[in-house]
């Protein structure tokens, strides 16, 4: 892997470090990177070598790890270190000769020396192992996973046939990839049951005391299955489960003491992942929750208390079980408002994930629901993690955002790691760094698999170093927009939402300005922006038109909460479509025969080029296709004046009006198909289909995905350039 692939890991802002700290306060650049320690490798050439049979080579000073920018000298004895420039022994039975170019001869054969990132396995060395509160190394084991499942009659009648359905099926695909990995169950409504599930009837044990809960069987025995070896017993307990929530007949929801439940079982363990899904807040028992009269706050300026937490259990429980590396992801089945905020704050800390499904419809969100439970058993993830990022001199890191525990400045601690586990990571100078210089990265991530095996994986990054603030501009278009979300993010929660976008905007605009002054040789009337961020005004005026800041109370709270929590850990591949939602003219695949055919190589289709959100885009002889990521939509919006024989091609039927109506998605041209396909199946779960014909009541929300214009009476982009420039020009006067 060359030092270019490591930007799937570890994507800088820039392109050069900027020599000085006048530098990044001059432009108003973001000076960070985008981490994803476990990214899903997107080629072949992009896997992570493993290293097996000896420890890591470290710096004896700063403790970094040996990498492809290590220099040797002294025939090969010593290795220099580009963090903190200590000449390291190097021991007898790692020496090897050097070339003519002082290159060692082994380069090739160690993938340390040769890759920008690199995996060791750590476990047989107790300098890596997990410690208990004694220090005592702890061996290492599969990851854990305790199921908390609602079992209450809301449930019943909704979600709860699906979402089993849906663990069964990731269960089996689990057992296959990771058989040694360990299950078990807990259920609850009104009250707890825990089951032993070793017993051939299985039988059911109630908790009513849900002030005090406790665990009424030895869980360890009797309720914890192999899923290699005892995935018999699981199907079993899963195929009585609906027997057993009608049975029960409860209504009401102890969230709170299903989760105290399961810190007891899980405590002392040194790891696992609890799996909760619910459908209310608790009212009852430990954890019980007052919910806040949010229509009263909501679009005031005391509206930023309702993304914070309530105090108390939650927050405590959270505290504590990131610390003893038990992570949450939280299944969230809720039809009104239920303190999202506050029940998710296990998921935060401990680098869960929060997924909130609102009025579930079975037809499509059954299928959401078997992503969400693929990606959380099945995607590649640790647990009992610490991610610690490395300077050179001169560099430091000053703040790191996302979703994790932080005991000290200098590591993230993580309960829980997967692939599409996403941070920022904000740097700040010490001094002044030379121009002839390179300034040095590594990310190094100590994690256990879910296999349990031991590993650090170890990303290294060389920069250039710039002097010029023309230099720094050279900038990387999505690494910037992450640090323009975590940012407002950040202000959202402390200072409101209303602050948040004007903060946002105000960036934008000192942005244009630094860099109009760096470019006053060039005298023009026109807006100028650096090449490769023209399009930052664009995006950050989406991200303040989703729902996770747009303005006014529109979207309920909860989902607000929801959009805020997912866009700290998006993927950075999939940040620009969430926010700008993809358009395309599907009535030109007439023209375009290459377009909506499956290329043979990849297996995909060819889409057609995306097209301008704006309202000139649509005509009414067009066909339009556009998917909305964030309501998890795809639109088929039809004109009223859609010629017969594009019609014909697209629908099989001469009259577009007959579409939705008595012509079907069956009916549609092959290729139209293919592109319907690629936009509707995603790997998170399939979309809604919606069809639109002009002038129809519905269309209101197609239009209102124009992130360009003025709907709603936002800023339109139009606008929003005039008033940058106007700024612009005025501040440079």
């Amino acid at each position: 892997m060359t030092e270019m692939r490591v930007q799937s890991f570890f994507r800088p802002t820039t392109n050069s470090v900027p020599a000085e700290e006048r530098l990044v306060k001059d432009s108003k650049i973001f000076f960070g990177a985008v981490l994803a320690p476990l990214c899903r490798p997107l080629y072949p050439r992009e896997e992570v070598p493993l290293v097996e049979g000896r420890p890591p080579v470290r710096c004896f000073r700063c403790r970094a790890y040996i990498s492809c920018h290590a220099r040797f000298v002294d025939m090969g004895r010593c290795w220099v270190c580009p963090f903190c420039n200590m000449a390291n022994e190097v021991e007898n039975e790692y020496f090897c000769n050097l070339d003519a170019r002082n290159q060692r001869l082994d380069r090739a054969e160690k993938p340390e020396l040769s890759r920008g990132s690199v995996e060791y396995d750590v476990g047989p060395y107790p300098d890596y192992a997990l410690r208990d509160e004694k220090d005592a190394p702890i061996p290492a084991r599969p990851l854990h996973y305790l199921f908390l499942l609602d079992v209450s009659q809301k449930a019943v009648s909704s979600f709860l046939p699906d979402y089993v359905d849906a663990l069964m099926h990731s269960l089996h695909e689990m057992a296959q990839q990771y058989p040694q990995c360990r299950v078990a169950f807990i259920t609850y409504a009104s009250t707890l049951q825990f089951y032993n599930v070793r017993h051939p009837r299985m039988p059911q044990l109630i908790v009513a005391d849900v002030d005090n809960p406790f665990v009424p069987l030895p869980f360890t025995s009797l309720c914890w299955l192999t899923l290699g070896t005892e995935l018999d017993l699981v199907d079993a307990f899963l195929m009585r489960l609906m027997e057993y929530a009608q049975d029960l007949r409860e209504t009401d929801s102890v969230m709170g003491a299903a989760v105290h439940a399961a810190t007891l079982v899980l405590a002392g363990q040194h790891g696992g992942h609890v799996i909760l899904c619910g459908h209310k807040a608790p009212h009852r028992g430990i954890g019980a929750l007052k919910l806040r009269e949010q229509h009263l706050l909501y679009g005031t300026d005391k509206e930023k208390d309702l993304l914070r937490p309530i105090e108390g259990f939650w927050r405590t429980t959270a505290t504590a079980c990131a610390k003893q590396q038990i992570s949450f992801d939280l299944h969230m089945f809720a039809d009104q408002y239920c303190e999202l905020v506050t029940i998710s704050q296990p998921c935060h800390l401990s680098n869960g994930r929060v997924h909130l499904f609102s009025n579930y419809d079975r037809e499509t969100d059954a299928t959401k629901v078997q992503a969400v439970m693929n990606q959380a058993l099945l995607e590649e993830a640790g647990y009992a993690g610490i991610l610690r990022v490395r300077c050179s001199s001169g560099v430091r890191v000053q703040a790191y955002h996302g979703h994790f525990m932080s005991q000290d400045s200098h590591d993230m601690d993580l309960a829980h790691v997967q692939g599409s586990s996403t941070f920022f990571v904000e740097f700040a100078h010490e001094g002044k760094l030379e121009k002839t210089s390179y300034a040095y990265f590594q990310t190094a991530l100590l994690y256990t698999t879910r296999g349990g095996e031991r590993r650090v994986r170890v990303h290294s990054v060389r920069m250039s170093v710039v002097t010029t603030l023309s230099g720094v501009f050279e900038a990387d278009l999505e690494a910037t927009l992450m640090g323009y979300i975590h940012e407002a993010i950040g202000n959202a929660v402390n200072k409101g939402l209303q602050y948040a976008r004007s903060t946002a905007q105000d960036r934008v605009l000192k942005m244009l300005v630094a860099y109009r002054r760096v470019c006053t040789s060039n005298a023009t009337s026109s807006l100028l922006m650096p090449s490769r961020l023209r399009l930052i005004p664009l995006f950050v005026l989406s991200f303040m038109k989703a729902d996770a800041l747009v303005e006014g109370t529109t979207v309920p709270i909860d989902d607000r909460v929801q959009k805020l929590f997912l866009l700290m850990t998006i993927p950075m591949h999939q940040c620009v479509t969430y926010l700008y939602p993809t358009l395309y003219a599907v009535h030109h695949l007439l023209s375009e025969p290459t377009s909506g055919v499956i290329d043979p190589e990849t297996g995909h289709c060819v889409l057609p080029g995306w097209q301008q959100l704006i309202f000139d885009s649509i005509t009414t002889d067009g066909v339009y296709v556009l998917c909305d990521e964030q309501a998890r939509i795809v639109y088929l919006w039809i004109g009223s004046s859609v010629l017969p024989e594009v019609s014909l091609e697209l629908f099989g039927t001469t009259n577009a009006l007959e579409v939705g109506r008595t012509v079907f998605f069956e009916n549609f041209g092959e290729r139209l198909k293919n592109v319907l396909y690629a936009c509707l199946m995603r790997d998170d779960g399939m979309r809604r289909f919606v069809i639109l014909h002009e002038k129809d009541r519905g269309e209101e929300a197609f239009f209102r995905q124009f992130k360009e214009e003025n709907e709603g009476g936002s800023m339109g982009y139009d606008q929003l350039l005039v008033h940058l420039h106007r700024e612009v020009k005025k501040s440079i006067a």
